[in-house]
């Protein structure tokens, strides 16, 4: 049920649903105009992460590390001066003014780095991310090495000192050879020399070991991907930027119309009406009718015409329930019918009511008792001489001769009309005279069931004064007019007194226009 009503209330909202969509649609369509296109260029630099690591454990957060280190550069103050004094020397840009231009992004689980310069000249940007990643190429031999000498410049001066002293000791051991001196002297010769040739064999190597490690150091970066010349601007509207907007309106839509919703105190569904006076308030529904009217030009010949079957069979509906809630074997002697405020339909169900109840065979009064706009006699065309209005002024006695001139057949068999011959701005004193007391018992005894059309029940006395007199009250509640607060005003004004069966009929918008 309550989803029901949420679906309820979006279908009725569903224009500013729509509104709000579109606004916010155009609002992002109308900005893409004016403001400038901004051109993005990237470039894509590889980074060697395990260079010179042997530490396997020490690898994964070195990895990190290195690579946080470079992003940090290529942000750094003097870097981008650098490049500004590269690609735009004496143009008045700033470090802080590029540095927020500058986009640098590691790729996740790999070894590259992506460098990305926003500008409104397509050209520039390119140049800016160009000389950028250029750089930092640049500098990747110095942010090894640094002002020190590395271990290959010191594993090479030793090889020159320990290849000069081999050859000293080999032109001696020639020359010892030469003079035929001891051979203990000789032995001890070759022995050094073998020595150090030995030492000098690993060094060499640890040498090379040092040479390729340095120059793999020296091109650990590399540029993947230069930067182009963009010729889209990344602040276009893309696609995704008007998907985004439209869930960002529906979401909008959808609460505004719930605000909407929640200001206006208007009924708008029998959903919303079951769920306004579930218990425990001692009110039912009793059904739902179109707006249309049932009137005696229906009739042919006693047999209806179905001019509108829709509206027919929602009032058959009606009777039905209305019997159901009396019980097998009871008939309803008095009904009133009313409504929280003017205009909500309660004549028409009055009449259509009457109409349903005649269909059955049954001796029906229908009697307009909302003197201050008497409605009854215009819904059927009757034009009375005598009228309730004037049986209350008289306040004779009730008599068969007197009620005979008040009460008007029309073209229906078995419905009887009581209307009135003018309307009276203040009638509460005569509806509260024994007369009318007199005149509802009168009509009891003559006939199944007594309709009472009867005025509004808020800001007049006149309803509470009849709803002493009845069986039981069928309150009208009307789709998109009638509010929630007037509704359980009139409810509490009608169970004040003594108790007696309530019933709400909801009118619907579909069918023919009443405004009675």
């Amino acid at each position: 049920m309550d989803l029901q009503i949420y679906f309820d209330i979006l279908k009725r909202r569903f224009l500013v649903i729509v509104i709000v969509v579109a606004t916010t649609v155009a609002v992002l369509a109308l900005s893409s105009f004016f403001i400038p296109p901004i051109y993005r260029a990237r470039a894509t630099i590889r980074v060697l992460l395990d260079v010179g690591v042997t530490d396997f454990a020490f690898r994964e957060d070195y990895s990190k590390r290195l690579l946080n280190t470079y992003t940090y550069i290529l942000r750094s103050g003097p870097v981008l001066q650098e490049v500004i004094d590269l690609v735009l020397p004496g143009y008045g840009l700033t470090v802080g003014d590029l540095r927020e231009n500058v986009e640098v992004q590691v790729v996740p689980d790999t070894e590259l780095i992506t460098i990305a310069v926003y500008n409104r000249d397509a050209v520039l940007a390119r140049d800016l991310t160009n000389t950028l990643a250029d750089l930092l190429v640049d500098h990747a031999q110095s942010l090894y090495v640094g002002s020190s000498k590395s271990t290959r410049q010191i594993l090479e001066e030793q090889l020159a000192m320990m290849e000069s002293e081999i050859e000293q000791d080999r032109q001696r051991l020639t020359i010892l050879l030469s003079q035929q001196v001891s051979s203990d002297q000789i032995e001890t010769l070759k022995n050094q020399i073998e020595f150090k040739e030995d030492s000098f064999n690993r060094v060499l190597s640890r040498y090379e070991f040092a040479r390729l490690n340095e120059s793999l150091r020296a091109n650990s970066i590399t540029i993947i991907e230069p930067a182009n010349t963009p010729t889209i601007p990344a602040n276009r509207l893309a696609l995704r930027h008007v998907g985004l907007s439209l869930v960002i309106g529906l979401f909008g839509g959808i609460g505004l119309a719930l605000v909407f919703e929640n200001l206006d105190t208007r009924i708008h569904s029998i959903q919303q009406l079951e769920h306004l006076v579930r218990p425990p308030l001692p009110v039912k529904v009793l059904g739902a009718v179109p707006r249309g009217l049932l009137t005696g030009s229906d009739w042919t010949g006693g047999h209806r015409t179905l001019l509108d079957q829709a509206v027919v069979e929602a009032y058959r509906l009606l009777e039905r329930s209305i019997w159901a809630e009396e019980g097998e074997g009871k008939r309803v002697k008095t009904i009133l019918v009313t409504s929280a405020v003017a205009n909500e339909g309660k004549s028409t169900v009055a009449a259509n009511l009457a109409q349903t109840f005649a269909e059955l065979g049954l001796t029906i009064f229908l009697v307009d008792a909302d003197l201050r706009r008497p409605t009854i006699g215009k819904i059927f065309g009757l034009n009375a001489e005598i009228g309730l209005n004037d049986l209350l002024q008289s306040r004779q006695s009730i008599t068969g001769e007197f009620l005979s001139q008040v009460i008007q057949p029309v073209d229906m068999p078995s419905l009887f009309v009581i209307t009135n011959t003018a309307a009276i701005p203040s009638p509460t004193s005569l509806l509260s005279t024994p007369t009318m007391a007199s005149l509802i018992n009168s009509l009891k005894t003559q006939g199944q069931t007594t309709f009472l059309d009867a005025p509004p029940v808020l800001g007049r006395a006149d309803v509470l004064i009849l709803a002493q007199m009845v069986d039981d009250i069928i309150l009208i509640v009307r789709q998109g007019r009638t509010r929630r607060e007037h509704l359980l005003s009139a409810i509490k004004q009608l169970q004040s007194g003594r108790q007696r069966e309530l019933g709400l009929v909801f009118v619907r918008k579909d069918g023919k226009e009443w405004e009675y």
